[in-house]
């Protein structure tokens, strides 16, 4: 991949003092690049934002499109049955890890992932570090809980139009992992540790994944002082959404959304809120966020009825395509 991806400047330097704090090799490669990637679908939806428990599955709706997601289960040596949610600030950004391994060996079709050998070391790949630098005993369970989750992720995406007398229907399952090998002693995961992809979903991410930018990232997940000491995963979904939708406008013939109301965003990410007016307060902050690390975000916002994305300048700029000699 070309190293010619470039953004604004947030704050002087904080972007440089930010991808120099990661040490996974290839992570410092991107971070060069300032470029991540994301699965598009997991664009369009928000995960949990905290542990929905013995919940059987959960649903967002994008548009005429329902995401359903179930949980990994096991079952332990008491035979006790343990359901397993990805959600969180580390889910997120654990699916953000696997999309990008995927574009960086994308050229040679690897469809297993070998995780690094400690903890530390993948906290410090996907953006948590911690002010001793060493992981936390909670770290420890978050992590082991969550790379089993990931591993046994299912997501079914179904999209219906019409009406009882005639219309369409179509359907796509997709899981992340065929198969995983995890291992743990203490804090350190076993350099045998592995997630090998579904080539379905492998093949997904490489065709349909959305660049982002890798200081964004950082920043909306981490308690700098310009998110005001936020750690949510709201302010990452938000900007992945926003990204995937200017994406697509861009390559469209138009240059702005139709309304995209309240109703249909709370359905997307927050009908966790009882009230609307709830929603739409924490989306506004979440925006003001965003726009802080993307400038050039152009949404418009109606009070009472939503927003309007018009075509704005890229979080990434776009690679440049090699010309002819």
């Amino acid at each position: 991949m070309d190293n010619d991806t470039t953004s604004s400047d947030v704050n002087g330097n904080n972007r440089d003092a930010i991808h120099e704090e990661h040490t996974g090799q290839e992570w410092q490669q991107l971070n060069s690049q300032q470029r991540l990637y994301l699965l598009t679908d997991f664009c369009k939806f928000s995960l949990p934002y905290t542990n929905p428990g013995s919940l059987e599955s959960w649903k967002r709706v994008n548009g005429t499109q329902l995401y359903t997601v179930h949980p990994a289960e096991y079952i332990d040596e008491q035979d006790t049955l343990h359901t397993n949610w990805l959600y969180g600030k580390i889910g997120r950004l654990l699916l953000i890890w696997i999309s990008t391994q995927v574009m960086l060996h994308k050229a040679d079709g690897t469809l297993t992932l070998v995780l690094p050998r400690s903890l530390n070391q993948l906290m410090r790949e996907i953006g948590i570090e911690r002010n001793s630098g060493k992981p936390t005993g909670n770290d420890y369970k978050r992590f082991r809980q969550s790379l089993q989750a990931v591993s046994g992720l299912h997501t079914v995406i179904t999209t219906f139009a019409g009406n009882n007398f005639s219309g369409s229907f179509t359907g796509k399952n997709f899981i992340i992992a065929d198969s995983t090998e995890i291992y743990w002693s203490a804090q350190t995961v076993s350099n045998n540790s592995t997630i090998k992809l579904s080539k379905d979903t492998f093949d997904l991410i490489k065709e349909h994944s959305t660049p982002l930018d890798a200081a964004a990232v950082m920043l909306l997940t981490s308690t700098n002082p310009i998110t005001k000491g936020r750690s949510r995963g709201q302010d990452l979904d938000l900007y992945c959404w926003l990204s995937a939708r200017n994406y697509a406008l861009i390559h469209s013939g138009t240059w702005q959304t139709a309304p995209i109301t309240w109703k249909q965003l709370s359905s997307q990410f927050g009908n966790t809120y009882a009230r609307t007016k709830d929603f739409v307060q924490w989306f506004k902050k979440s925006l003001n966020n965003v726009q802080m690390v993307w400038p050039e975000l152009n949404v418009e916002v109606i009070d009472g009825q939503g927003i309007i994305l018009h075509r704005s300048k890229r979080s990434v700029t776009a690679k440049r395509k090699p010309t002819d000699n």
